[in-house]
């Protein structure tokens, strides 16, 4: 069964994907460990709503900086 989680962490890396980043890039700029970040998404661990925000946060981010201005 997908949980929300998963599924907001499949969201994230799919906006990632599409704007030509890598989780690993999404991870940095959020100041999350790349292999935590592995971890919620193969569901061995399940992180907290603010770790998630933070990654949303830092997908907004890369794509804006990533914008023509």
């Amino acid at each position: 069964m997908i949980t929300s989680t998963e599924q907001a962490i499949e969201a994230i890396r799919q906006r990632a994907k599409d704007a030509g980043f890598k989780m690993n890039d999404i991870a940095y700029a959020a100041g999350v460990d790349p292999a935590q970040l592995s971890r919620w998404s193969t569901g061995k661990t399940v992180p907290l709503y603010s770790n998630i925000m933070k990654l949303e946060q830092a997908v907004d981010a890369l794509i804006a900086a990533k914008a023509p201005q």
